[in-house]
């Protein structure tokens, strides 16, 4: 049962930033959403409720649990319909509530693979088909999603956090004044609610009222050229990918100053904006700075965020992932043209492990089908849904760059055997990353997409640098895979097994990080490079240590 009074959204203190990104969203649902990182009991969560309790129901605000069933999400059919009317009612899902509001995730970053899948198609189309048994129906939903994370818990996949509009990093407040008058302003709530709320009730009021004159005359806001010309240098200098960008920094600041009440953008406002659009998408090491020149009129912000409890459990399965047919029965690249040119020949490989997309129990009846059944027959017999198979995995190339590597046949055989690994999955769902050494320790190259040019683009680019702390590759690998189940994930570590730097036994504590960090890494295979007359042998050893496949570049 929901409370009578949520915390009043106007009478949050220390979050006007978040607040402003929410506004502005209600003032412009095509802007797309909000995500708001940072520590905990900073009233992220309390921030978003009191927005639902601002707009009183005009706007739907769902909430999604994280480990909400696909039933509960997408949609079911009425059982009390289908057995009292024997008619077929379809229950929405929450996608669907959330059709022209807002559907918000506390902990986005910890939600399920599939699930994300689910939404990510739903945004980019504005809506989804729901299957079912005997139902087949297009769902409407158009919705702005707010997430909450805590960056410590993991990392947020590229693909959802680019469908965030805007997002802000949330601070705990640091002046004494401000953290004493959130800490007695929560007691006064708790102690009387519905006081409390009297108190802040013609501010909310009034916030409301400024949001519905923003909303009606936002379209009419002139955008001039020199604002125009803003917004593209701000993409090209933090280096953003696609046009999305430019395009947001447009909206959000034609939104900001529908609520200033303006009748025209200017570049103090774009500045304003900007980190907000920027700080999740620039690709520059610096993040935008916003500008003092003027100051938002949104109302302050609060306290600790109330708790969500949920219970349910999701699930899904999958076959069996191989290793490509062409790797398994042995591979043949050419390394980039010299004078004499080498053939390289991979041997075989063994398969890959099977990579399970999160599994559903196989005991969950397909009630429908049953309850259909038992209308006819007047006998109820357990009927179980079929599985439906996902392939999908994640592969990861760890690639050594380091000087060591710096033969051009090294990494024309690297660079073919990626490209050989992406074209022969064109038709199953795989997410690639690629994680590189870099002046002697490592970083992450590319973070997981299913954009196959945009990894042929970035393997054509690798070279030779530094030296290598495998080590540190490793644990960039364990960063990139934050909190998702390692079981989907396929390793694939190019080396010649040379490791020279990052302790004072650098062999030892590459395996040692191995082992603490990717241990449930379901398959890992080692790539030895190593050419020349005189081979150490390293990355065999490598290999043995660390319990993996081992393959040799042979020099035929």
């Amino acid at each position: 049962m929901q409370p009578k009074y949520r915390y009043p959204f106007t009478a949050i203190l220390g979050q006007e930033d978040l607040q402003l990104c929410l506004v502005l969203n209600l003032i412009d649902p095509s802007i797309g959403g909000v995500l708001a990182t940072g520590d905990k009991g900073t009233a992220k969560t309390t921030t978003a409720r009191g927005l639902s309790q601002l707009m009183g129901g005009a706007v739907p605000f769902v909430n999604l649990p994280i480990g909400a069933t696909e039933d509960r999400v997408l949609g079911s059919i009425n059982l009390e319909a289908l057995i009292n009317q024997k008619t077929t009612v379809i229950d929405q899902g929450l996608l669907a509530q959330a059709h022209l509001g807002f559907l918000y995730i506390d902990e986005v970053n910890l939600l399920n693979d599939y699930l994300i899948d689910i939404l990510l198609d739903a945004a980019a189309t504005g809506g989804y088909p729901l299957e079912r048994e005997g139902i087949s129906q297009w769902m409407d939903s158009r919705f702005c999603l707010v997430g909450t994370m805590n960056p410590e818990e993991g990392r947020l996949r590229p693909q959802l956090l680019d469908r965030f509009g805007l997002s802000v990093t949330i601070h705990s407040p640091t002046d004494p004044k401000t953290r004493s008058k959130i800490a007695m302003q929560r007691l006064d709530f708790d102690s009387d609610p519905a006081a409390f709320y009297q108190r802040f009730l013609a501010k909310e009021e009034a916030t409301k009222a400024q949001i519905h004159t923003a909303k009606g005359k936002v379209h009419t806001i002139q955008i001039p050229i020199n604002v125009q010309e803003c917004c593209t240098a701000l993409a090209i200098q933090h280096k953003v990918e696609g046009m999305r960008a430019d395009i947001l920094l447009l909206k959000t600041a034609r939104a900001y100053a529908a609520y200033l009440d303006q009748s025209i953008v200017t570049v103090a406002m774009v500045h304003k904006i900007a980190p907000f659009v920027l700080q999740h998408r620039s690709k520059e090491d610096t993040p935008p700075t916003t500008s003092n020149n003027e100051d938002t009129t949104t109302p302050p912000p609060t306290t600790a965020p109330e708790q969500e409890h949920t219970t349910d459990t999701s699930a899904n399965s999958a076959p069996e992932f191989q290793l490509p047919k062409q790797l398994q029965e042995g591979l043949q690249f050419a390394a980039p043209k010299k004078s004499q040119q080498q053939e390289l020949e991979l041997v075989t490989a063994p398969p890959l492990a099977p990579t399970p997309y999160p599994a559903t129990k196989t005991t969950e009846i397909a009630v429908t089908t049953a309850v259909r059944t038992y209308l006819k027959t007047g006998v109820f017999r357990k009927t179980y849904k079929q599985r439906t198979h996902k392939t999908s995995a994640r592969i990861v190339f760890l690639v050594d760059t380091s000087a060591s590597m710096a033969i051009d046949q090294q990494m024309g055989y690297l660079k073919g055997m990626i490209q050989q690994t992406i074209a022969s999955q064109t038709s199953k769902k795989i997410h690639y990353a690629i994680v590189g050494l870099y002046k002697d320790t490592a970083q992450i190259l590319q973070d997981f997409t299913t954009d196959v040019a945009k990894v042929t683009a970035l393997n054509y680019q690798l070279t030779t640098r530094g030296k290598t702390n495998l080590a540190a590759a490793f644990i960039k690998v364990a960063e990139l895979l934050g909190t998702m189940a390692t079981t989907t994930v396929q390793l694939f570590v190019f080396t010649d097994g040379r490791i020279n730097t990052g302790a004072p036994n650098p062999f030892r504590h590459a395996i040692t990080t191995y082992w603490q960090y990717l241990r449930k890494i379901s398959h890992t295979t080692i790539i030895d490079t190593e050419m020349g007359f005189i081979k150490l042998g390293k990355a065999k050893q490598l290999a043995q240590q660390l319990q993996a496949a081992y393959i040799p570049i042979q020099v035929g």
